[in-house]
Formats: C-alpha cells, structure tokens, sequence
C-alpha cells in the first residue's frame, strides 16, 4: 500500500496560497505519493528526491532553485492554478531503457532542453521517406535517419541500449504541440509517404493513453509501442508493436510482454496515424497521470478475445473486441490496423478490405464472420489458440478451417493444430461469432433455412416455395465429421434425416446449399 502525504498550503483568512520551501535534504520513500495544494519552492540548498515510483503532485506554482530528483517510474504531476516560476536549479529525471546492447527503445526527453538520445546508434523517423510497404522493413524502414543533437519536446527517437538513464535540466510543463505529417492510409504503397509519426511523452510523468487519444480528435486512438519481441536483438519485426487502443491491448512475443496498460511512461515513444493534413498531437497537464496509473478496464458489457497462431518458434497475435459502442466500420478508437514487418508470420482480421492487429464490432443478431490472413515462410506444425476470452457468456465463437471442414467452438486455452505449407491464406480461416442459444440462423425469413432436431431426427426445410439441393454433415465440437447425407432436396416440406446412433452430446449441422452455408448447434441424446 502506498503512503500518501498532503500538505495543505491554503491560508483561508488571506485567500492566497502559502509559500512553502525547502531548504534541506529530503528523501520520498519508494511508492510514497505526496501532495501540496499550493505552491512550492526547493531553496539552493534544497535537494528534494523522489523514490521508485513516487510521486509529487504540486497543485500551485512549482520553482526549483537547488536540485529535484525523479527516479525510475516516478512522477511529478503538476496542477492548474498558479504558473510556473522554474527557478535556477536542476531536475533530473531517470528512465531505465534496456540494458541488451543489441536491443532498441523508443525514447522521449522530458526537457525543455536535452542533447543526445539515450544508448547508441541513435535515430530518429521521417514520414516523409518512410513507406506503407512492410517488405522493405528488413533490416529497417527507410524513413529511419541516424540523429545527433536536441530531442524536441513530444518527438520520438531510438536508441540502442540505453540502461538506465538520467535526463537533466528544466522539465516540461503545459501544452506541448507536436505537428504531424499526413499521407493517406495505403497499406502496402511503395512510394515514399506514410501517415505513422514517431512521437513521446514530453513530461516527467506518464500520460493517459485514453486521455491523449480524446484530446486529439484528428489522430488515429491505435497506439504503437516498440517493445523486443522476446528475441533478445536477434530479430526485429511485426511483433514488436505492442498495441493499445479502446478496446485493449496486445503485447509481443509471448503474447503478454509489454502489453502496454492505458498510459505512457516519462520518456516512452510511441508511433500513432495522423488522419488529416493539419493533425498536431497536443499534449496537457491534464493528460498527466502518475506512473503507477491501474490497468484500463472493460465495459462489463463488451466482450473481448486474444487469439494467435505459433509454430517454429514464432508468434503473432490478434484481439477481437465485440463492444456495443462500435461500428462495422473502422473506428477511430477502437481499431488498429496490422503493422506488417514479420517476414516469416502474420495473422490478422480483415475487414473492409484492410487487416488489423485490433478489431472490434458490435454484438451480432446473427453471425458475425471474421476472415483470418494467415501468412507462414515454411512449412510446419502450427497451432491457433484462444489465449484470453473475457464476457463470452452469452456469446460462441467457432473457428472454421475451409480446407478441413472443422468447425470447432472456442473457449479460453481451445487449440487447433494444423500442419500449413509455406503461403498467404486468405479465405480458408474464419472466426464465427453468434449470439448465446444457436448456431446459424436466430430468426427465419421467407429466404432462410430452418433446422432443428426432435428425437434424434434431424428436420431440415425452408418457407420459400422452392427447392434447393444440398448437402448434410454433423460435425462434433472438435471439427471431426461423424454422419453425411448427400443430395437432399430442401423445400418447403420438412426433409427428415435420422441420426445414426453416435454418443450423447452436443454436435453442430453444416448444412452446404447452392449458394449458402448454414450452421445449427443441436444436442444429441
């Protein structure tokens, strides 16, 4: 549990804020939060250090004339009233990077001033030359350019091997504008031009992400976090983009490294999509949250699923997200397009003609049917799983496999294992969602099939006067098939096809019609 301290500096009989200031050595315990609600002065014999993350929140005017001291995932907030008065003294503010000298950290300054970007090899990133063409990306990206020199406040830049790092001089404080290049969104265009900047937290606290994405309604809510894929340096890739938006997060190699937790550390870079040609990221104090803010929660009504696909050694992870304030279009906040780099494996949804790393759509009526793009370089055993399932209680996802005909529901830790040759497939898996209670069709129209079971016989017809010509496999929940009937004449009179005696439980119709696909969910006894 943390300590807290308040220190009340309103003087009631005067209506002004008190002066209080610090002339000695003072020492904040690690995890302890002090609070001043008017101003503050550190005298030129004050040395005032906060521990691990720590934090002093300083609600009026805040002047540093000695030396202030923020130590790694500490915070120094800062309030409203009052204007700063930044003093002669000196902060230092220390970030701790990646000890691996062969592995990069995107890296911000929260200085007014700062020379030099943490570690070596340092870059920075121009849009300008950058493309949308993930085939160009190894060994890097060509709107990477070596940097020397200044971090301007809210940019980005990497750096290789920082450690950990003290920056120091005179901290940032209220508005930092960061203005932002624009192209349109082309996955896959060649030419120089990409809408994806390279920017940072500009303070000496952490940002809210959801915070800074409502702030800035001409960004893209994705945020993109460099973060080594678990490859130590030897491999650097699609996976190392963690990611969160509105509707969660996805982290790297193991699917839980670096899942980015809603806010965005003192000196943390980040990539995010401008949308328009006059696009600026504005950051506000108002931003500010302190280092140890909690893990952004769900809605208890949204539902949300973290599904991957691993094998040789490799590892590549969607979220779908079923949220009642999102759309079947591509939302700003709650979609993030899949950044493409993995030149041995992919897996993204697809929707309107794009990929993404984070997909969301409202609850189906219906079926919902996600097509999957799967890409492996070689040949090999690989399995799909439902890693994480949250709210699915009133909800069943399926995943379908085309070429195989399995049709298997998903619960959390269900795995498919399947052996792939080397290629793009684009139209052979599917994530199927349905509402609670059925498979296929919830309610019937003229058009529609029906199919339902009654003592082990399985009734199949239509309410159009006509007939259609088709085919039956009952399927068990592990996509084995178990019973086909072939060449049955679908109409308005019910076809009655008995089931052979198989073992009690629940299995799923797949009912194939010339120009339809028809899944129903019955339980045999």
């Amino acid at each position: 549990m943390k300590n807290t301290i308040l220190i009340l500096l309103t003087v009631f009989c005067t209506e002004v804020f008190a002066q209080v200031t610090n002339e000695v050595p003072v020492f904040v315990k690690p995890g302890t939060e002090v609070y001043v609600l008017g101003d503050m002065t550190n005298a030129a014999t004050g040395t005032f250090t906060v521990g691990t993350e720590g934090l002093l929140d300083v609600g009026g005017t805040l002047v540093n004339n000695g030396s202030m001291t923020f130590n790694n995932a500490s915070s120094l907030l800062r309030g409203s009233t009052g204007s700063d008065g930044t003093g002669s003294g000196i902060y230092y503010v220390k970030r701790q990077g990646t000890t691996n000298g062969s592995v990069f950290n995107y890296w911000s300054s929260p200085m007014v001033s700062y020379s030099g970007v943490p570690g070596f090899n340092e870059y920075l990133y121009d849009p300008n030359f950058g493309t949308q063409d993930f085939s160009d990306d190894q060994p890097a990206d060509p709107g990477w350019f070596s940097h020397s020199g200044a971090m301007t406040p809210g940019a980005g830049y990497a750096g290789q091997g920082g450690g950990l790092h003290t920056f120091n001089g005179d901290v940032n404080n209220g508005n930092v504008n960061r203005p932002l290049v624009y192209y349109p969104y082309v996955p896959g265009n060649t030419a120089p031009g990409t809408p994806f900047n390279l920017v940072g937290n500009p303070y000496p606290s952490a940002i809210s992400c959801a915070s800074l994405v409502a702030g800035n309604p001409d960004v893209n809510g994705s945020i993109y976090f460099w973060d080594d894929d678990l490859s130590g340096g030897s491999g650097y890739s699609s996976s190392d983009y963690a990611i969160w938006n509105g509707t969660g997060s996805l982290g790297t190699g193991s699917g839980s490294a670096g899942a980015p937790n809603g806010t965005i550390s003192t000196g943390q870079a980040f990539k995010i999509r401008a949308l328009n040609g006059s696009a600026v990221l504005n950051f506000t104090n108002g931003m500010r949250v302190a280092n140890t803010t909690q893990f952004f929660r769900m809605n208890g009504d949204n539902s949300r699923m973290w599904f991957s696909i691993e094998g040789n050694n490799l590892f590549n992870q969607i979220l779908l997200g079923v949220l009642v304030d999102a759309t079947e279009e591509e939302d700003r906040l709650y979609d993030a397009v899949k950044f493409h780099g993995n030149s041995s494996i992919s897996l993204a949804a697809q929707s309107n003609d794009r990929e993404y790393s984070i997909l969301a759509f409202p609850p189906p009526h219906a079926e919902k049917s996600i097509p999957l793009s799967v890409f492996v370089d070689q040949y090999g055993t690989y399995t799909f799983k439902a890693n994480r399932m949250e709210n699915f209680e009133y909800q069943n996802v399926y995943f379908v496999d085309t070429k195989s005909s399995q049709y298997i529901q998903l619960f959390e830790g269900t795995e498919v294992t399947l052996n792939l040759e080397a290629g793009l497939y684009e139209e052979r898996f599917y994530l199927n969602f349905y509402p609670d209670g059925f498979v296929g069709i919830p309610e019937l129209t003229s058009n529609e099939p029906y199919i339902y079971n009654s003592n082990n016989i399985i009734y199949i017809g239509s309410n159009a006067d006509r007939f259609e010509n088709g085919n039956l496999n009952l399927l068990s929940m592990d996509g084995k098939t178990v019973f086909t009937a072939s060449n049955l004449s679908i109409g308005s009179a019910a076809t009655m096809i008995n089931v052979p005696n198989i073992a009690t439980g629940i299995y799923i119709v797949q009912l194939e019609l010339e120009n339809n696909l028809v899944h129903k969910k019955i339980h045999i006894q």
